[in-house]
């Protein structure tokens, strides 16, 4: 299973990292989100990309140094990481759930939607191709 990992600049729109996300020829992919960036100013943008990723048949991780960027991530559901070296760690052992946080206390990760029936609440971000 590849792994890639996509570097989001500070303004960086949700389309732009959903476009990203599909065209990525990896099976994994790790957005690498900024301090400050547009995308971590809400939970709803990362529900939106983990959305994508499912659509796009992708698992997604996210990996900031910013601690409220990896809570509102972890808040979607999304598996967080605080480096690309932890991410990188997490995949070579073959797993995509995170270690520990800064302050040594276990990352925590909400449920993520296995299917689009679980997230049909959620809305697309561009266009989508339909399911056969």
């Amino acid at each position: 299973m590849a792994a890639g990992i996509v570097y989001l600049d500070v303004d960086d729109e949700i389309t732009s990292a959903a476009q990203r996300i599909r065209s990525s020829a990896a099976t994994r992919v790790a957005l690498v989100v900024p301090y400050g960036s547009r995308i971590a100013t809400s939970r709803m943008n990362f529900r939106l990309l983990s959305r994508e990723a499912i659509v796009s048949n992708r698992r997604l991780s996210i990996v900031s140094g910013d601690a409220a960027s990896r809570s509102l991530a972890a808040s979607a559901g999304l598996p967080v990481f605080s480096s690309v070296a932890e991410y990188e760690g997490a995949v070579e052992a073959g797993t995509d759930r995170p270690g520990n946080d800064d302050d040594g206390s276990a990352t925590r990760r909400g449920a993520v939607p296995t299917s689009l029936a679980e997230s049909e609440t959620v809305a697309a971000v561009g266009p989508v191709a339909a399911a056969a």
